[in-house]
């Protein structure tokens, strides 16, 4: 039997601790960060087909230059919130979050460029983008949620049953005939939608504990 090396035993232990006692304060901090993730996205899908060609290609980039928008955004603020509590950003919670989140997240950026080559103005690629991306943006934040409260599990939970829903909806052939409009409202209503009704549902929680 191996030994058991102390100093990490302690370094678990302590950022478990840490992450119960915080588990009131990251859920105060995700409300702003998750109501501006929600108004980009939602912004975002009623502006794109003002914005972009018509064609998957331009549909899977725009919608990533999104989430990265998104992700700068939310990581801008976390920042300021840390600094403005004189608290260290770069914490081991703070990195066992990231290393939780990044694998879904470079999957689902990595296979844009395969799809997208397939048939760069077929409609059909840029629809199923959406329910491939909502999956792995589901198991991102489930994983990322067992270092946060319990809410952005169910949360995760929420992305990849909306993006099952969202493929079988585009493989019923009863329905109407798939198009990058349909794929950009997918993304309007889930990525702005779901983050934006999240982070209300966060605030009005909060305010109601607080009187």
């Amino acid at each position: 039997m191996e030994p058991v090396d102390q100093d990490l035993a302690r370094e678990q232990l302590g950022t478990i601790r840490t992450l119960m006692e915080r588990a009131a304060i990251y859920r105060r901090a995700l409300a702003p960060v998750m109501i501006s993730v929600g108004l980009i996205g939602t912004a975002a899908g009623l502006a794109a087909p003002l914005l972009i060609r018509d064609n998957a290609r331009s549909f899977a980039f725009y919608w990533l230059a999104v989430g990265l928008a998104g992700a700068s955004t939310a990581f801008l603020l976390m920042r300021r919130q840390a600094f403005a509590a004189g608290e260290p950003f770069w914490t081991p919670p703070a990195r066992r979050v990231a290393s939780a989140l990044m694998p879904a997240l470079f999957a689902g950026t990595a296979v844009v460029g395969p799809l997208v080559n397939i048939h760069q103005e077929g409609a059909m690629i840029a629809v199923a983008l959406p329910p491939l991306w909502l999956v792995l943006y589901g198991c991102s934040v489930h994983s990322a949620g067992f270092f946060m409260p319990r809410g952005m599990r169910l949360f995760g939970w929420g992305f990849v049953i909306a993006g099952l829903l969202s493929a079988l909806a585009a493989a019923n052939p009863h329905q109407i005939e798939p198009s990058i409009r349909m794929a950009h409202s997918v993304m309007t209503a889930t990525f702005g939608g779901g983050h934006l009704a999240y982070g209300l549902y966060l605030r009005w929680t909060e305010k109601n504990s607080a009187t």
